[in-house]
């Protein structure tokens, strides 16, 4: 969930944000620099007025990449009692020096790394911050007035900074001089909170007060939390690709909205001579969107064409594409994801093939395209799309993890379930067990005596072993090894074996123990992902509708680590050789096979499906 952040500089501007319902509320002088810092007295003040109605955080200011001055500085500010202390990590030799003299304050407070947009930030330094025990990074820019945050880190770049950052176990937020406009194309890369100062201001300007009306406004385009504790059912990435918008009104139209001659450098054609370079390639499109209202007057009542560009852009960046029509449809696609549109024309048009441009035009539209209706794209049954008004709970992507068991790997089962599972209906992730290959780390740490930590990468390369044993199975399945290509591969129409080494070694919540297996691991990746089913395939039955996680790990069936590491919520199911039969016409249907496990113990199991 996208959470708000609003910068104040004392409790006057503090009771406003609050009033406004803003998540994070943020300490902030803007009269003293892009991380300015207020007074201790104030710091103190505010804290004990906010009273812990929201998190707190505060900025340490634009300090030098002196390590001991910003050491003294965080440590003054994380006495205060803030949630959460932010240091500003400028260009310096002395960047690396500067976060290891905070990792005993990191210890025990939550610190986040701010680099700037407009300062060519170094996302090499993101391992280098949860080495050291950091939070979080941000991104924000130094020199205000002077572009904002997209003007220097273009929309094709933010899904690999959100989820590298993520993947590392770290909170990710965005900031810079953001406006109203810029939500909408920041949203959908789900960042863990979007800051805000001089969009609250009004257009009085960074250094003047936050206004009520400026602050709602804002707070209209990022959804709240719910606060029902049910967050681990949605999938706020495809939520906020949709859009969010009020009700529309049956009695108004549509309004046509275009981007034409728009142009890119593209990797695209399927000859040889058009691979291994770029070609220049127009785009047109023409959007048919429903209206809100007839007296527009923010971006809460339009449908914007920076979504469509953006759009393009981050398709565009993912690497060739072999046929100008799958990139059309790629396009439709992501402009029907709005829940607004009902039509969409695409034209992708080749420019330097010959004297004149050649291309494809398409045109696709929702089915029963009428006001609230369900619908999906006219013609495809590869692909939908939902419309539904905003007040009804959206559509949710159901995403499952599901762990095969490395015990699997001689049982004449395994062909059954590689089967079932590469024809599944469900967008699922496949997390392969360690199996054999980790029964020979065990055996090896025992004769060789080395540490839990050396056998702990030993057991995530013994999970990517089976995996490419799975792999080598069926030509339906791809591997992925970090969040953004396990997203790629679904968006292929594969399913994404993970491979855990990148993600899981470098996590730091994930601890170096034989408490921790595969079964720990997919949930971790469950949550991370934010998948709202998990499957754990064992090559054993001895598991019933009133077991819970906590009886399993008891038993032996899941590791000890299994029951912290499940997200709350979540749809756990378990199955067993005797499931194996009947998982491809399970999955197929869109239903998980075994039986479903409560997390705690005091709920019964239901039959799965």
């Amino acid at each position: 969930m996208t959470r708000m952040l609003a910068s104040v500089t004392g409790i006057e501007e503090a009771e406003i944000a609050l009033s406004g319902g803003v998540d994070i509320v943020d300490l902030k002088d803007p009269k003293a620099g892009a991380l300015g810092a207020v007074s201790m007295e104030t710091m103190l003040r505010t804290i004990s007025f906010i009273a812990g109605r929201a998190p707190v955080s505060a900025v340490c200011g634009d300090l030098p990449m002196e390590p001991e001055t910003i050491r003294i500085k965080a440590e003054e500010i994380a006495a205060t009692g803030v949630d959460y202390v932010k240091i500003g990590f400028f260009p310096s030799a002395n960047i690396s020096a500067c976060a290891q003299v905070l990792e005993p304050l990191a210890a025990r407070t939550k610190l986040i790394a701010v680099l700037f947009a407009d300062l060519a930030p170094d996302f090499e330094l993101l391992p280098m911050f949860a080495r050291h025990r950091f939070h979080g990074v941000m991104v924000d820019t130094a020199q205000k007035g002077k572009g904002r945050l997209l003007d220097h880190l273009p929309p094709e770049r933010i899904p690999g900074f959100v989820d590298r950052t993520k993947s590392l176990g770290l909170m990710v937020g965005l900031s810079g001089s953001l406006e109203a406009p810029d939500i909408p194309r920041l949203l959908p890369f789900a960042p863990d909170f979007l800051g805000f100062r001089g969009a609250l201001c009004g257009h009085s300007g960074r250094t003047s007060s936050i206004s009520a009306e400026a602050v709602s406004q804002i707070r209209e385009l990022i959804p709240a939390e719910s606060g029902t504790g049910d967050q681990s059912s949605i999938d706020y990435r495809l939520l906020a690709a949709r859009g969010y918008s009020p009700d529309t009104d049956p009695t108004l139209g549509t309004d046509r909205i275009f981007v034409r001659d728009f142009v890119l450098p593209v990797q695209i054609g399927a000859y040889s001579f058009e691979h291994g370079h770029t070609q220049k390639v127009r785009f047109d499109v023409i959007a048919d969107v429903l209206q809100i209202t007839d007296h527009p007057e923010d971006m809460r009542h339009v449908f914007s064409y920076d979504i469509v560009m953006d759009g393009i852009r981050t398709i565009v960046a993912r690497g060739h594409i072999q046929l100008s029509e799958a990139l059309a449809e790629q396009v439709a696609a992501h402009v029907l994801e709005n829940q607004r549109v009902v039509r969409v024309t695409v034209r992708v048009e080749k420019l330097e093939l010959g004297p004149g441009g050649v291309g494809v035009e398409i045109e696709r539209k929702r089915q029963s395209a009428g006001r609230g209706a369900a619908s999906g794209i006219a013609g495809r049954k590869d692909r939908s799309v939902v419309f539904r008004p905003r007040q009804e709970r959206p559509e949710v992507l159901r995403r499952a993890i599901v762990k095969l068991g490395g015990s699997t790997a001689h049982a004449a089962e395994m062909k059954s379930w590689i089967a079932a599972l590469a024809g599944s209906r469900l967008p699922i992730v496949i997390v392969p067990g360690g199996g054999l290959f980790a029964d020979h780390v065990r055996e090896t740490q025992t004769s060789m005596d080395f540490s839990d930590t050396a056998a702990h990468a030993m057991a995530i390369l013994a999970m990517e072993q089976f995996g490419h044993v799975i792999l080598d199975r069926d030509e339906r399945l791809a591997p992925a090894r970090s969040l953004d290509e396990i997203g790629r591969v679904l968006e292929a129409g594969k399913v994404p074996v993970w491979l855990p080494s990148s993600l899981a070694l470098a996590a730091l919540d994930v601890p170096a123990s034989w408490d921790i297996t595969s079964d720990s691991l997919a949930a971790w990746l469950a949550g991370k992902l934010g998948a709202n089913a998990l499957l754990l395939i064992k090559q054993t039955g001895a598991f019933f509708d009133s077991d819970t996680a906590d009886s399993l790990r008891a038993r032996g069936i899941v590791d000890p680590g299994f029951a912290a590491m499940l997200p709350d919520g979540i749809d756990f199911h378990l199955a067993g050789p005797k499931d194996a039969a009947g998982a491809g016409a399970m999955l197929a249907s869109g239903k998980l096979p075994g039986i479903r496990i409560v997390a705690s113990t005091g709920s019964s199991a239901k039959k799965a499906g």
